[in-house]
């Protein structure tokens, strides 16, 4: 299981560690090395009392709220085109990341 961790530094206290996604989970430590041990035995410690389990759930109606819109602009004249546009901004915008 791989869980992303905020380390951030705490003038007070050293540092503290937030479980990304897990809001509850934050541990205090003099170190980042010991912030992130808590953060294992946390985890570990909520594991081995319990087990994580996906769950799939339906819309109430049957269908995906979102499914009215899929396909809508498929027969524009200008889709293509707005396609291409998006398309060259996101080489622009990745060159402009690379390069920073």
């Amino acid at each position: 299981m791989t869980v992303n961790v905020l380390v951030q530094p705490n003038p007070e206290k050293g540092y503290t560690a937030t479980v990304l996604g897990w809001a509850d989970l934050v541990v205090e430590a003099q170190t980042k090395e010991e912030a992130l041990e808590k953060v294992r035995a946390e985890l570990a410690n909520r594991l081995a009392k319990g087990e994580i389990i996906s769950l799939q759930i339906e819309p109430a109606n049957g269908e995906h709220p979102w499914m009215k819109f899929a396909g809508m602009w498929k027969d524009d004249s200008m889709f293509d085109e707005v396609l291409e546009d998006i398309k060259a901004y996101r080489k622009k915008i990745d060159k402009e990341w690379n390069q920073a």
